[in-house]
């Protein structure tokens, strides 16, 4: 009777064994299928400016990083870009507004003001950048401000748009991709002699070449993804190159 007794009980003992693993496989399994489909979920990019962003298709770029990196959010980019527009005039068009509103939903919006613009009016740049910022956090976005670059014969004013574009930071409680402060301290190690342009440069000293395009591409993927770029491909441009900008990048946005 004991031995028959002790044997159901030991009967018993593996069945609720069996039971607790069971329900703690399930609950395992629960958890994985809740988290899978936000990891797979695309990383919805919004991008408004102008050519500064769409001169080799920096996007794109980012895109292809991203892609190599096997990034679980693979990036997915969309672009309202109108050469020389500035926030007022996007404001005033409306196209970037209803895209925001109706086209995410988006995870950030990425805004790029004209060149000039932060140095020549930043009183109006940062009311357009606040007017912005309120329709992205109304649409459930956060807003990655595109610090750009000064143009290749007044890089002294580099500073002066930076703090622009901080100082919008700091009233919309965006953050900054600091892309201008990238090709500043790259340019700090050039030595260059005119006619001869920046290896960053297009010729009209104003847009990004193919290697200004892939360092503000590295500066955004580390920015957006958390991650140093360097070890990522080329993009089209010498290695060698590309491993110096991916440096700075990583660099410039751990500021």
């Amino acid at each position: 009777h004991d031995a028959r007794a002790r044997q159901g009980e030991a009967h018993d003992a593996r069945r609720g064994a069996l039971r607790v693993r069971a329900i703690a496989i399930t609950l395992v399994a629960l958890a994985t299928a809740a988290f899978a489909p936000a990891q797979s979920q695309p990383l919805r990019v919004l991008f408004i400016g102008n050519s500064y962003t769409y001169v080799n298709d920096m996007p794109a770029v980012l895109k292809h990083l991203a892609a190599a990196a096997h990034e679980p959010r693979a990036l997915e980019p969309r672009g309202i870009l109108i050469g020389g527009y500035t926030f007022e005039h996007h404001i005033k068009d409306d196209s970037a507004g209803r895209i925001i509103e109706r086209g995410g939903p988006w995870d950030w919006v990425v805004l790029q003001e004209q060149s000039e613009r932060p140095l020549i009016a930043p009183a109006m740049m940062w009311r357009d950048v606040t007017l912005f910022a309120g329709a992205v956090k109304s649409a459930g976005a956060k807003v990655l401000l595109y610090e750009t670059w000064a143009r290749e014969a007044t890089p002294n004013l580099q500073d002066s748009l930076s703090r622009s574009y901080h100082h919008a930071a700091a009233l919309t409680g965006a953050t900054v991709a600091h892309v201008g402060e990238a090709w500043a301290a790259f340019r700090a190690t050039e030595s260059v002699t005119p006619p001869t342009h920046s290896a960053l440069f297009q010729n009209d000293g104003s847009h990004p070449s193919p290697e200004g395009t892939y360092l503000a591409a590295c500066v955004f993927y580390a920015t957006l993804y958390g991650k140093s770029p360097v070890g990522l491909p080329a993009e089209g441009i010498p290695a060698a190159r590309a491993k110096e900008l991916q440096a700075l990048a990583w660099k410039a946005a751990r500021r």
